[in-house]
């Protein structure tokens, strides 16, 4: 079942786009994702330098299989070709208590809402699963995903990672 978000920001969106579960048919849609990043969306994605693409798209899709861990991808079709354009997974640990969450976004659409709506439909998918503990986390310097976080409800909190900042939510049941 895909959720679409047609009407989201309808004038800054060029084609309609759906949010659905990703499938390991998705692989080599998403290596192609990840590599289409620039170089200051990977980093902010991965908080870090990465290059073999196929191997984390496909540990995305693999840990998809149990009830615990999803990845979401942002789909649009374009003159009939579906082209992946934001991403957003997530992974519950049941002995800590919480799930934790990562977006990216393509370039062209970031600031557009896509990515509000990739963690608004993180957040609807980990109720649903009964995960009501939701946290990630940015690089100090990635300032845009600090707003998207704060504008969702999360609250800055200390990062294991010096670099970072972590985001904390407790989920309505």
């Amino acid at each position: 079942m895909a959720l679409s978000i047609v009407g989201l920001r309808a004038r800054a969106l060029p084609w309609p786009i759906w949010i659905r579960t990703a499938t390991v048919q998705d692989i080599d849609g998403l290596t192609d994702h990840f590599g289409n990043l620039s170089q200051s969306s990977r980093h902010n994605r991965f908080m870090g330098a990465v290059s073999n693409f196929a191997r984390i798209a496909h540990d995305c899709l693999a840990s998809s299989r149990s009830g615990d861990r999803f990845t979401l991808v942002a789909e649009t079709s374009a003159d009939a070709d579906h082209s992946i354009v934001g991403e957003a997974s997530y992974a519950f640990d049941r002995d800590a208590g919480w799930g934790e969450f990562a977006i990216s976004v393509a370039d062209r659409w970031q600031r557009r809402g896509l990515g509000a709506a990739l963690l608004a439909a993180v957040q609807a998918r980990a109720v649903s699963l009964g995960y009501f503990d939701l946290f990630g986390e940015t690089l100090k310097t990635n300032e845009a995903m600090q707003r998207l976080a704060r504008g969702a409800g999360f609250a800055a909190a200390r990062a294991s990672d010096w670099r970072a900042v972590r985001f904390d939510k407790r989920l309505g049941a």
